[in-house]
């Protein structure tokens, strides 16, 4: 009977229709400053780059979990999203931006720093393990991990004796640094073919090799 009444009030609950026209980038990172240019950041630090180069800015939820902007990508409504929290709590954020959209989850490009990718190289791929990666691990616990797609970007391993953890929160040496700049120009490229074709960018991104970086 209440179901009826409701019906009848045109209060009749509708399913959420999923939106498969925009995308949500993800970049992770640690936003304290003292973590600014270490190799942890350098998801995050992609799409900062990108904002940049897009001409326009972040502006903070008032949750105060992310901070977003609204893009288009070749004709493709995008949003570009950085946490707000630490990178161990980044699915917090990600879950919080997706409950008040309807963006499906194979939508969804998280950017990160991967340690065992060889520096400079570059990997897309939908699903696939978390790698020891926290802040994947927390992503994974808030979204299906076989939906959303990772580009993963190459820090290398750590020297012998260090430690990986603090390896990924410390800065990228002179020589190092330098490139830097050339891998996060080559990632922004491959996330602008993903807005027009997924088998072309993940050729993209397999595409650069150690051989580029030397």
């Amino acid at each position: 009977m209440v179901n009826l009444v409701k019906k009848l009030m045109g209060k009749t609950p509708q399913k959420k229709v999923l939106n498969n026209n925009s995308i949500l980038l993800v970049g992770l990172w640690n936003p304290d400053k003292k973590y600014k240019n270490t190799r942890h950041n350098i998801g995050a630090d992609t799409l900062l780059k990108y904002i940049e180069k897009k001409g326009t800015t972040f502006k903070t939820h008032k949750s105060g979990m992310y901070r977003s902007a609204d893009i288009s990508i070749n004709d493709t409504e995008a949003t570009i999203l950085t946490p707000m929290v630490s990178m161990n709590n980044s699915g917090d954020s990600v879950r919080d931006y997706l409950k008040n959209t309807n963006i499906a989850h194979d939508n969804v490009v998280i950017i990160y720093d991967d340690i065992d990718l060889a520096f400079g190289r570059l990997r897309l791929k939908q699903g696939s393990s978390d790698g020891g990666h926290n802040g994947i691990k927390s992503i994974d616990r808030n979204i299906n991990k076989d939906n959303y797609w990772k580009l993963k970007i190459g820090v290398g391993r750590p020297p012998k004796g260090v430690d990986p953890a603090h390896y990924v929160l410390s800065k990228f040496n002179n020589e190092e640094r330098e490139e830097v700049e050339f891998i996060i120009e080559d990632a922004i490229e491959v996330i602008e073919v993903f807005s027009t074709s997924r088998e072309e960018a993940v050729k993209k991104a397999s595409e650069r090799r150690i051989i580029d970086v030397i």
